[in-house]
C-alpha cells in the first residue's frame, strides 16, 4: 500500500471524523451503549481539540485520501513517561488497516519516544479484532479490559449478608477493606506495586458514601463491613452506569457477596432509567476476571498497553562506541 505519513491538521478532523463515525457505527444488535463516537458530529467533537492532546499524526493514500490518523494524549510538560491513545483517537479507512497502522504507529511512537514517553497505552474496541491483532503484533498486550452488561438480574447464588447503603461511620472499615483489595493486586500474577494514598482513598470513599449521584452498598457479615460496590453515571456512555470500586474480604470470597452487592447495584440503575452497567477489571487479574464474566460482563473495550525500555533515550542507533574500545573501535587508529 502506497502510504505517505504526515503530521495531523485542521483540515483532516472532518474526513478523521468520518472514518472515526463509520468504524464505530453500531453493528445490528449491538447495544448502543457500548459504542462512544457513533456519529460523525460527535466523532469530529472528540477530535476538535486535537491539538492540546499532544503529537498526531495521518496517513495518506496516493490519491491524497485520509487512510488513517493516530492522536496521543501526553502531559502538558515533560516528565510523564506515558503515551495514550484514546478510542476516540484513532481510525483507518477500510481494507489496509494492518499497514495503516503499523506505518502511522512507527511515525507516532518515534515521537512519543522524543519527548520521554515510554509507556504507550491504546484503547480499541473489542469487537474489532483485527485492529486489536495489529497492536497485538506491534508489541503491545492486553491490560485492561471494560465490560458492558444489561440490568438484568446477575448469575449466581445471592449471599445471605444483609446489604445495606454505606454510611460515613463505616469509613475506617471501608478503607481496611480496599486497603486489603489494593495489597492483593501486589500478589502473583498482577505484581502491581502497592503503592497506595490512603488520604487520597479515604477522600474518594467519603465522596462515594456522601455523593448523592453515587450508590455505595456495604454488604455485612456478623454485623461487620465485609464487601463494597459504588456505582454512579458513567460519564462517557449515556444510559449506563459505571461499577468504581469493588472489594469483598478474602476471608468470605466465593460466599455469594459479590453476587448480592451486584444485585443491589443493578437494581439500583434500574430505578434510575440506566439500560447498562459497564466495569473495568485488570486482564491479569484472575478473580476479577471470573467474576465479572462469570456475571454476565462482556468485553466492550481493551486497553492495551507497550512499555519500552527507557535506556533507548542513550542506547539509540546515534550512540557513539568509540570510547568503548579505544584504538580497537570502529573509529580507532
Amino acid at each position: 500500500m502506497d502510504l505517505n505519513v504526515v503530521p495531523f491538521e485542521d483540515g483532516m478532523v472532518e474526513a478523521a471524523g468520518e472514518l472515526l463515525a463509520a468504524v464505530h457505527t453500531p453493528a445490528a444488535g449491538t447495544p448502543a451503549a457500548a459504542v462512544d463516537p457513533a456519529d460523525s458530529d460527535t466523532a469530529r467533537s472528540h477530535l476538535d481539540a486535537w491539538r492540546a492532546a499532544g503529537p498526531a499524526v495521518a496517513a495518506l493514500a496516493g490519491d491524497g485520501t485520509l487512510a488513517g490518523f493516530m492522536v496521543a494524549n501526553v502531559a502538558p510538560s515533560p516528565g510523564d513517561p506515558v503515551g495514550r491513545i484514546p478510542l476516540s483517537h484513532h481510525a483507518t479507512a477500510p481494507g489496509g488497516a494492518r499497514a495503516t497502522y503499523r506505518h502511522l504507529y512507527r511515525a507516532l511512537s518515534r515521537r512519543l519516544v522524543d519527548i520521554g514517553c515510554f509507556e504507550h497505552r491504546i484503547k480499541v474496541a473489542a469487537d474489532h479484532s483485527d485492529t486489536l491483532a495489529v497492536f497485538v503484533q506491534l508489541g503491545f498486550g492486553i491490560e485492561q479490559i471494560r465490560g458492558l452488561r444489561p440490568l438484568t438480574p446477575p448469575n449466581g447464588t445471592a449471599g445471605k449478608a444483609r446489604v445495606r447503603q454505606a454510611t460515613t461511620e463505616d469509613l475506617p472499615e471501608l478503607l481496611a477493606l480496599v486497603l486489603e483489595v489494593q495489597k492483593f493486586h501486589a500478589e502473583a500474577p498482577i505484581h502491581l506495586p502497592a503503592l497506595i494514598d490512603l488520604h487520597a482513598m479515604r477522600d474518594n470513599l467519603q465522596a462515594s458514601v456522601t455523593d448523592a449521584r453515587r450508590l455505595a452498598l456495604v454488604a455485612e457479615v456478623d454485623g461487620r463491613p465485609a464487601g463494597l460496590m459504588v456505582v454512579e453515571p458513567h460519564s462517557g456512555i449515556p444510559g449506563a452506569v459505571a461499577i468504581g470500586i469493588a472489594a469483598v474480604t478474602a476471608a468470605v470470597r466465593g460466599g455469594g457477596l459479590g453476587t448480592a452487592l451486584l444485585s443491589g447495584v443493578l437494581e439500583w440503575a434500574t430505578r434510575q432509567g440506566h439500560r447498562a452497567c459497564a466495569v473495568s477489571w485488570s486482564s491479569v487479574n484472575l478473580v476479577s476476571d471470573a467474576f465479572w464474566r462469570g456475571h454476565g460482563f462482556t468485553p466492550a473495550r481493551y486497553t492495551l498497553v507497550r512499555r519500552l525500555d527507557p535506556r533507548i533515550a542513550w542506547a539509540h542507533s546515534r550512540l557513539d562506541y568509540q570510547d568503548f574500545l579505544p584504538g580497537d573501535g570502529p573509529h580507532g587508529q
